[in-house]
């Protein structure tokens, strides 16, 4: 078990950087420079969402998108049934329209009840459909030509954007990253693309698309727990900080175990959470986890100035940006991408973002806690029991 351990943390120390990496910490900044550059796409743009509303930055973006496909480029967009659940079926007219081949990933559904039978046929079984609402596209990509991805969790909606909303706009983070395993995002998003008739053709296109050293991919039981593991390995690595910022806090007992060690061997252990949420039980069940932490000597933040939808870690000087949360629904059901950030000037980013957040909110203490209401503390201890689908 040691040699085992100690094979992971020396894989973990050797890494790779990305050829150019920049971090975005509001959704002006990075939808700006998303726009920018499929402007300048010439030869493919593959998206994938959870969300794509209609709205002024959904009207925007498909604005751009209809641009570039009049321009020659090749553009494929792949949306959630869920996700985009209120938007969906327009959504796909218009971009059929514009001449956008767009795909609907799990459509729900009782969205097409009343469709032809050659549609209602698909849903023959309960079962089957049930496995499908269940299982979401939660991923936030964009690749432009094979070389550039932006990676993170700001969904095509324009909570993100503080010239639609104002200082309410949804803190949140992304990336822009270019090298070879831009490649990887590219083989997944071509697995989800053509397997959408044949169920084991999806499968074995997924069994063949696999993580790198930078790209984090869990599209089958086998990359979940590989990734999850490489993770807590690192976490027990760690010699100076272990610094986590997520929307939808709702750990395992695992990766509680692993932050608590890691807290009481001396490790700068801190987590900031929403302190609210646009799920409004969300706060209530990440509270239940905090009498543990803070005991071990972690550290926990509640984000007060507006809803925080980011999900980042900073461990050492390797950081982590994505779609996951660190919650039931991503560690078993939903499809995520995340990037690992080695580069030592966007890390610092990281941590100078990390820092501000911290000011902007409101430090939980064992005083605190311990003034919660017993109301507050029973809704999250009953809605531990079922947190596997939270």
């Amino acid at each position: 078990m040691k040699d085992s351990l100690q094979r992971r943390n020396n894989n973990h120390k050797r890494g790779s950087q990305w050829e150019r990496s920049v971090a975005f910490y509001d959704g002006d900044t990075f939808f700006d420079a998303l726009e920018s550059e499929i402007q300048h796409a010439r030869r493919s743009i593959l998206m994938e969402t959870y969300i794509f509303a209609s709205d002024r930055l959904g009207d925007r973006i498909l604005h751009a998108l209809h641009e570039a496909v009049l321009r020659g480029v090749e553009v494929r967009v792949i949306i959630d049934g869920l996700g985009s659940y209120s938007w969906s079926t327009g959504i796909r007219r218009r971009a059929e329209e514009l001449g956008i081949k767009i795909k609907i990933f799990h459509q729900v559904p009782w969205l097409g009840w009343w469709s032809p039978p050659a549609t209602r046929r698909r849903w023959y079984s309960w079962g089957r459909a049930f496995q499908r609402v269940n299982r979401r596209n939660h991923r936030k990509v964009c690749v432009i030509d094979e070389r550039l991805a932006f990676v993170g969790s700001m969904n095509i909606i324009e909570y993100h954007v503080a010239r639609y909303v104002g200082p309410p706009a949804w803190r949140d983070t992304g990336v822009r990253v270019e090298g070879r395993e831009v490649s990887i995002l590219v083989d997944s998003f071509n697995a989800l693309w053509g397997g959408g008739k044949r169920g084991i053709r999806l499968f074995r296109r997924r069994r063949k698309v696999a993580s790198g050293e930078q790209v984090f991919l869990n599209l089958h039981r086998h990359q979940r727990r590989e990734n999850y593991l490489n993770l807590l390995v690192r976490m027990l690595g760690a010699k100076d900080r272990i610094w986590i910022e997520n929307a939808y806090f709702v750990p395992d007992s695992s990766l509680i175990r692993v932050l608590r060690v890691a807290a009481e061997s001396g490790v700068d252990v801190r987590i900031i959470v929403p302190a609210f949420s646009d799920v409004v039980f969300i706060p209530w069940v990440a509270s239940a986890f905090h009498l543990g932490l803070l005991r071990a000597g972690a550290r926990v933040f509640e984000y007060t100035k507006s809803v925080l939808h980011a999900k980042s870690m900073i461990i050492d000087g390797w950081g982590l940006v994505g779609s996951s949360n660190l919650n039931h629904r991503s560690l078993l059901h939903d499809l995520e991408a995340d990037v690992a950030l080695t580069d030592p000037e966007v890390c610092r980013s990281l941590q100078d973002q990390f820092v501000r957040d911290c000011a902007s909110s409101q430090e939980v203490t064992l005083d605190t806690w311990n003034q919660r209401s017993i109301v507050e503390r029973c809704i999250g201890w009953v809605l531990l029991a079922v947190r596997r689908v939270l």
